[in-house]
């Protein structure tokens, strides 16, 4: 070979590994865009998902300082989104025409049944006969409060003749008028006597037995101790608050001896509470529980306990404290419990379904439409279906129960529920896919996707309620609570408090004044035989208390007979 070609394939050789550094390069830049483009892409995915989160927090936030409390939407904004859905959900079926009128057929079907069982509900009650506009102002007729007369004669009357005036009618005005509470301090004078003969084995002294009060050697009666507790946990005043009231009207309680009548009242009421307990779980179809939490003085710090909520199916309202919030504590509130259980999805209930295979889950569509509200902020269309399908679920459920008696028809209620169900899960299923995982709405679908079995848990049984609401709005008495008293004295003020509570909630719940309830129930409670004691609850009481020997006991009991009488003798039918 040459030198020439010898210098050719050199110079060939040298291009060649300058191009293919040059593509090395070019590769590695290529790399590196595809690798920083990459990058990009994964932060502002990222980026879009904070974005999301913080806007949905922010409008929770603002409707939380700002706004209305109440998960509230305009029934016309949802309207208006649901033709579009329907009419897709239709073609994704069946692909015609005549799969869309079917569909909006059984939407109007079912509007037109919720509308009548409305109207039916509007028509059932009582009509009350025209009467003359009373300017904002009740009609005292119907009050409950005593009434106190006094008559107003004219001067005339009082002059010499004044009896020859014609009297024509009564000129009758009425207002309310305060009359201070008073503690009255009962003094029982028991006469003693010596007997000039008696028979063997009696004493020679006679004087009357001296009735048991309830809490022994104590200076307060049944009605103080009744009027303390229902203060405290009916009105939330605290004990600091009720001792500046008694020192304004004269007496001197001091704290501590409030949290003795406390103590020793509700030491009686746990057994009332207890066999309450035991009854819901021997006796409910279903039991709706939820929980909250609130601090107990510590030396250091406060801890955190926790109050328990159960309302019965058959009438009990019942609460428990807990140091405790892990999955062992519903398992020993409901240890014994046969049916259905509405509650919410949290993991804390968990090992109760392992253990107790008896207990059903019911899952709560109040909760599940609580995170499609959420995603009002960030996606309100899509949000506002899905709060349509669950208000249609409502629809169907008042449309199967008797506006009278108030039972729900099973089968009707799973006939008009059923197909709404189906359009629900059809209509996620092909939506979720569009959605970020992180998204409020990607959430509230999953929600739903992830519960399906226990949420239709409700077309089982017409008792079942489609939601948990009942015992939220039962626990919103310790929430209100914690406004007042901040926090519980200790772990025993606290299990006091669930004891009053438990039966204030079941006194309210029945139509029960709670203070006249505890008031009697504590006279009773000293010697009421201990297997009957569930008739004390407020479930019983109206029966019981109307029982010739209840009315016996609370005559014989009672030591402010004469001062009520002066009250209802003030008392006009």
């Amino acid at each position: 070979m040459s030198d020439g070609a010898a210098q050719g394939d050199d110079d060939f050789k040298s291009r060649i590994a300058v191009l293919e550094a040059e593509l090395a390069s070019v590769r590695r830049a290529h790399d590196l865009q595809s690798e920083m483009r990459e990058r990009a892409e994964h932060e502002r995915e990222q980026y879009r998902k904070l974005y999301t989160l913080v806007l949905y927090e922010l409008e929770r936030l603002k409707r939380q300082l700002f706004g209305q409390k109440a998960e509230t939407v305009d029934p016309t904004q949802v309207q208006l989104v649901f033709g579009p859905v329907f009419d897709a959900l239709a073609r994704a079926e069946q692909g015609d025409q005549g799969a869309q009128d079917d569909v909006r057929v059984e939407l109007e079907k079912l509007r037109a049944a919720a509308d009548k069982a409305k109207a039916e509900a509007e028509a059932s009650k009582p009509k009350r006969d025209k009467e003359r506009k009373s300017h904002g102002r009740r009609n005292f007729d119907r009050e409950q409060a005593p009434v106190v007369e006094i008559v107003l004669e004219p001067p005339e009357r009082m002059l010499p003749g004044g009896e020859l005036l014609e009297k024509i009618k009564d000129e009758v005005s009425e207002h309310f008028e305060y009359r201070p509470a008073s503690i009255v301090r009962v003094r029982v004078v028991r006469p003693k006597y010596r007997r000039p003969t008696r028979a063997p084995g009696q004493s020679p002294i006679a004087i009357a037995e001296l009735p048991e009060r309830p809490i022994p050697r104590s200076i307060a009666g049944a009605g103080l101790i009744a009027h303390v507790i229902t203060q405290k946990f009916a009105d939330h005043l605290p004990l600091h608050r009720q001792q500046e009231i008694f020192k304004r009207q004269g007496v001197h309680l001091p704290r501590s001896t409030l949290a003795n009548l406390v103590q020793g009242g509700t030491a009686l009421l746990g057994a009332i509470t207890e066999a309450m307990w035991q009854d819901a779980r021997e006796h409910a179809t279903w039991l709706a529980i939820d929980a909250t939490g609130v601090l107990v003085l510590a030396a250091e710090r406060c801890r955190r306990g926790h109050f328990w909520v159960v309302v019965a199916e058959n009438g009990h309202v019942l609460f428990r404290y807990t140091k405790k919030h892990d999955g062992s504590v519903p398992v020993e509130l409901l240890a014994g419990f046969r049916g259905y259980m509405i509650a919410d999805a949290s993991s804390v209930y968990h090992e109760l379904y392992r253990s107790e295979p008896d207990i059903i889950e019911v899952c709560c569509w109040a909760h599940a439409r609580r995170r499609f509200f959420d995603a009002l902020a960030v996606d309100r269309d899509r949000a506002m279906v899905g709060i349509g399908f669950i208000g249609l679920l409502y629809d169907a459920h008042h449309a199967a129960t008797h506006v009278d008696t108030g039972v729900t028809d099973t089968q009707h209620r799973r006939a008009l529920a059923q197909p709404i169900l189906t359009k629900l899960y059809g209509w996620i299923a092909a939506e979720r896919p569009k959605l970020v995982d992180e998204s409020p709405l990607a959430k509230a679908m999953n929600y739903l996707v992830n519960q399906r079995e226990p949420l239709a848990r409700f077309l089982e049984d017409g008792r079942l309620r489609l939601d948990n609401n009942v015992s939220e709005v039962e626990l919103r008495r310790q929430v209100v609570g914690r406004h007042n008293w901040s926090f519980a004295g200790s772990d025993d003020g606290a299990e006091w408090n669930a004891i009053a509570t438990t039966l204030i909630a079941s006194c309210q719940r029945h139509s029960i004044e709670p203070w006249a309830y505890l008031r009697d129930v504590l006279t009773l409670l000293p010697g009421w035989p201990k297997r009957d004691v569930l008739q004390l609850a407020p479930k019983f009481w109206k029966q019981t208390r109307e029982q010739t020997e209840t009315q016996q006991r609370l005559s014989a009991a009672r030591l402010l007979g004469r001062f009520e009488d002066v009250h209802a003798s003030e008392v006009r039918a």
